[in-house]
C-alpha cells in the first residue's frame, strides 16, 4: 500500500471548493456513508473520478451534494462534492462515531468562503467530540478544544502553529500533526485521478421516516 498521508490537502484540494473529508476506524465505508447522509438512504451511482462527480451533480441543477469513498490500510474514509459547504462536516458530524471503538477525524476547508475561515480539523471518538481545533490559528481562534485536547496540545505548540502568519506554512503544519499523531493517510492519486465508488448523501430525495 502506497502511503500518502493526508498533508498533500494543503496544496492539491479534491474539490474546486475545498475539501471535506472524513476517515474512520471501527466503521466500513458503507457504514460511514449511511451515517453522512443522516436518515436518507444514499443513493448509491457506481463509480466516479472526482471530475465526473461534480459533473454529475451540478448536472441535477438544484443543492445536491455526494460523496466518494473507499478503504486505505485501517482507513474508511469519503470524499464530499457537490453542494458540501455548510451542509455537511462541521455542525452535522457529532453522531458520525455512535459506539465504542469508533473513531472518525474530520477534515473541513472552504476555499471559496468570501469569509474566508480557516481549515479545520475535528475528531470524534467512542460516541462523543474528541478534540479538534483551527488549522490556522493566526488571527483565528487559538483554542485547541474539547475533553482530549492534549492529545495534540505539546504537537500543535512544538510545531509552531499559534505563531504561524502564513494560511498555507500553518494548513501543512497542521495537518502534518495530525497525520503523525493518529497515523492518517489518503490515496492521493485514488482521490484525485481515479474512479471511486460515489453515492448522493445530501438534497436527493426526502429523510427516512
Amino acid at each position: 500500500m502506497n502511503i500518502d498521508g493526508i498533508r498533500w490537502l494543503a496544496d492539491r484540494c479534491p474539490t474546486w471548493s475545498g475539501y471535506c473529508i472524513h476517515l474512520a476506524r471501527g466503521l466500513t465505508a458503507a457504514e460511514l456513508v449511511d451515517r453522512i447522509a443522516r436518515g436518507s438512504a444514499p443513493g448509491q451511482l457506481g463509480e466516479y473520478t472526482a471530475e465526473g462527480i461534480e459533473a454529475y451533480v451540478s448536472s441535477r441543477g438544484r443543492e445536491t451534494a455526494a460523496v466518494r469513498y473507499g478503504t486505505h490500510g485501517d482507513l474508511a474514509f469519503t470524499v464530499a462534492h457537490g453542494y458540501w459547504p455548510g451542509e455537511l462536516g462541521p455542525g452535522y458530524s457529532s453522531d458520525l462515531s455512535r459506539n465504542s471503538g469508533e473513531e472518525v477525524f474530520e477534515l473541513y476547508y472552504e476555499t471559496q468562503n468570501p469569509k474566508a475561515p480557516p481549515p479545520q480539523f475535528a475528531f470524534y471518538r467512542d460516541g462523543a467530540y474528541a478534540c479538534g481545533f483551527h488549522m490556522y490559528m493566526h488571527t483565528w481562534s487559538h483554542e485547541i478544544t474539547g475533553p482530549d485536547a492534549a492529545l495534540i496540545r505539546t504537537d500543535i505548540a512544538a510545531a509552531g502553529i499559534h505563531d504561524e502568519t502564513t494560511r498555507e506554512t500553518a494548513h501543512r503544519k497542521s495537518l502534518a500533526v495530525v497525520e503523525n499523531r493518529f497515523t492518517l493517510t489518503l490515496p492521493m492519486e485514488r482521490i484525485l485521478h481515479a474512479p471511486l465508488p460515489a453515492a448522493l448523501v445530501y438534497g436527493h430525495h426526502e429523510p427516512s421516516p
